[in-house]
């Protein structure tokens, strides 16, 4: 019974610590899949010394210059995105960290931004074991 009790109270301090981190994520990371975040990070965590290859999808509001955008997006990742202009939208291929990721993120033009992880999968399958 004391065992049972134990880990609820774990458990739920854990949920807690877990809502704080989301409601933390959303705010550095505003209009942003908190999933993409989230595999950035735990990518991150288990591989410190490597950038990963990303699919970044952006969607820019109504009358946003997209060439701008693309332009700023090259300076920044050192990849040529892909536009859409008339869905409004950049595609981009990049090795970029949490903190690049962070930087792209905080532009107000954004109306969303999603992506994936495309790399390292298989390592990172590899630790799950080990978790």
């Amino acid at each position: 019974m004391h065992i049972t009790i134990y880990m609820e109270a774990n458990l739920n301090s854990v949920r807690e610590q877990f809502s704080d981190l989301v409601l933390s994520l959303k705010m550095l990371f505003p209009h942003t899949d908190l999933r993409f975040v989230l595999d950035l990070m735990a990518h991150g965590l288990l591989n410190p010394d490597h950038k990963p290859k990303l699919s970044i999808e952006i969607f820019y509001r109504h009358g946003t210059d997209l060439k701008g955008k693309a332009d700023a997006l090259y300076k920044l990742t050192d990849y040529i995105p892909t536009v859409y202009a008339s869905e409004g939208r950049l595609v981009v291929e990049p090795r970029l960290d949490l903190e690049d990721l962070y930087s792209i993120s905080r532009d107000d033009d954004i109306e969303s931004l999603a992506g994936s992880v495309t790399c390292c999968l298989d390592a990172l399958l590899s630790r799950r074991k080990t978790l």
